[in-house]
């Protein structure tokens, strides 16, 4: 059995350890399930909404130029996930939109989510991790904020 980290760890240890180990259970999941997303644009699909977003403010949630999140993007169109149309607010403008892959994508992202989350409750209890989740939540939006999105930052 492998050994207990120090309780008194800085939190910060055990928020990257469990964050880290949940990405990759995701990622795993997600190329079994016929995904091979790269690492780079990982961090672009759970900021873009379901409805799209215009490259402008897709680049504002995740922290980049314009010019290196149209790269993402174009990445994201190579592979079939999303494809630009036409703004329907501005005719000039570009809005990123998922397509049928890349909603199969989001459906199998919530489907390993919720994978996670009933193991994780399995681990810890109902009444620990519900006090978990409200906690998380809270901290969350003392941080960040209530904006929508989940503000992953590829912390370039």
């Amino acid at each position: 059995m492998s050994e207990m980290p120090e309780p008194a760890a800085p939190v910060s240890r055990h928020l990257v350890a469990v964050s880290s180990a949940v990405r990759r259970r995701i990622s795993d999941g997600l190329h079994a399930r016929g995904h091979a997303l790269s690492a780079s644009v990982t961090h672009l699909v759970p900021n873009l909404p379901e409805e799209g977003l215009g490259i402008s403010a897709l680049a504002q949630r995740i922290q980049h130029s314009i010019q290196r999140t149209g790269q993402l993007v174009q990445q994201l169109e190579e592979d079939g996930y999303v494809e630009r149309t036409p703004d329907p607010h501005d005719g000039r403008a570009k809005r990123v939109v998922y397509t049928a892959r890349g909603i199969d994508l989001l459906r199998d992202i919530a489907a390993l989510q919720d994978e996670i989350t009933n193991e994780l409750e399995g681990l810890l209890g109902e009444k620990r991790f519900s006090n978990l989740r409200r906690d998380l939540t809270a901290l969350d939006v003392a941080l960040n904020g209530t904006a929508s999105g989940i503000r992953i930052a590829s912390g370039h």
